[in-house]
């Protein structure tokens, strides 16, 4: 049976996974998460995605590894987490009344088998304009 790698350490995305109710490991992929420069929302995603699986599965080539990033763009302004209560604010003030757009990747890799696909999900969230 082969062993299949979520590189990540986020609670959320363990516990998605652990709906399926198959067993994983998680494995945490220290990929540098700051964009490029001229770098669209959708494209740091994908490459986000794509470089935390192809760094845990470079360390383990017979396991399936999922790797993931979802990046948030307002108006193709990308926003990164806020950090702080302060800055979380100041986001959803921005976001007020506009349509973001959550930029999802995924992207599943296992060198022993030469299989490696990612995908992108963009879902689109109409915010309140709530003061």
């Amino acid at each position: 049976m082969s062993t299949l790698i979520l590189a990540s350490t986020s609670v959320y995305r363990r516990a998605l996974l652990e709906r399926l109710r198959i067993p994983f490991h998680c494995l945490a992929p220290h990929t540098d998460e700051s964009p490029l420069a001229h770098e669209t929302p959708s494209a740091l995603a994908i490459r986000l995605a794509q470089a935390k699986a192809q760094a845990i599965a470079n360390m383990h080539p017979q396991a399936w590894v999922i790797g993931s990033d979802q990046v948030v763009d307002c108006q193709g302004q990308l926003l990164g987490k806020p950090g702080n209560h302060e800055r979380a604010v100041l986001q959803l003030q921005r976001m007020r009344g506009q349509t973001v757009i959550f930029q999802t990747a995924v992207s599943v890799v296992c060198h022993a088998s030469g299989f490696e696909q990612t995908e992108l999900a963009q879902i689109k969230v109409r915010f309140r304009d709530l003061s």
